[in-house]
């Protein structure tokens, strides 16, 4: 699985401070997010995984969750994850973020604009569908994983896959599984998953790379400096 994670604070621009862990690797960053109520243990093996393959990985602890700062609220949900974008993606460039359960509506306003052009949502159930303003929402790249056995998820994944924006996938397994235990459950979806993020997230990476490449070289510089 490759080096241990490690722990990480991201300052928001209010204060705040949201909480996690980070497995540091030269690839594209990819953020996952746990669904209200759990916290960062709750993906398991997948981060490590996902990592494994070269990603770099940031999982977030959501405001009033594990050690993050604030209470928990759902009404934040939206807010806090477009400002924790706004300071990862300086550093690290377009990412892709990974979610499950009612987070992933907040995924459907997330796009290139706010340094996310690619999602993965995993068995999404984003609330009351029917009322989300669908002419608001945003393009991305997004791939849905969900367990074919769950009805609920089925029903949500049916209404929702057509009415997103921009290009999209769908890939089931035979599973009553959610969450993080679908992708623990039938692993062949975290290959699905990395695959996708190799395919859509590099392109995105590399070119960031290109327009940044002297900040880039500056920060290893500077960073070989300090520890000489």
């Amino acid at each position: 699985m490759g080096s241990a994670p490690v722990a990480i604070a991201i300052r928001l621009q209010d204060g705040l401070i949201l909480r996690g862990h980070e497995w540091s690797r030269d690839g594209p960053a990819v953020v996952f997010v746990h669904d209200l109520g759990d916290d960062l243990d709750a993906w398991g093996t997948v981060t490590a995984r996902v990592a494994a393959e070269g990603f770099r990985v940031i999982s977030v602890e959501l405001r009033g969750h594990g050690l993050s700062d604030g209470e928990p609220d759902p009404d934040t949900v939206q807010s806090d994850m477009e400002r924790m974008l706004d300071e990862i993606t300086v550093s690290f460039g377009p990412v892709a973020v990974v979610a499950y359960g009612s987070v992933t509506r907040s995924l459907l306003f997330l796009d290139s604009d706010r340094g996310a052009p690619v999602h993965v949502m995993v068995a999404p159930l984003p609330g009351n569908p029917r009322s989300i303003d669908w002419r608001t929402t945003s393009r991305a790249m997004r791939l849905v994983l969900s367990g074919s056995l769950s009805a609920e998820v089925t029903e949500h994944v049916d209404f929702t896959y057509p009415r997103l924006k921009g290009q999209r996938m769908q890939v089931s397994a035979a599973s009553d599984r959610t969450g993080p235990a679908l992708l623990i459950d039938q692993p062949q979806l975290v290959e699905h998953m990395t695959m996708f993020l190799r395919r859509y997230l590099t392109g995105y990476h590399l070119s960031w790379i290109a327009d940044h490449a002297e900040q880039i070289e500056a920060v290893r510089a500077e960073r070989l400096a300090a520890d000489g």
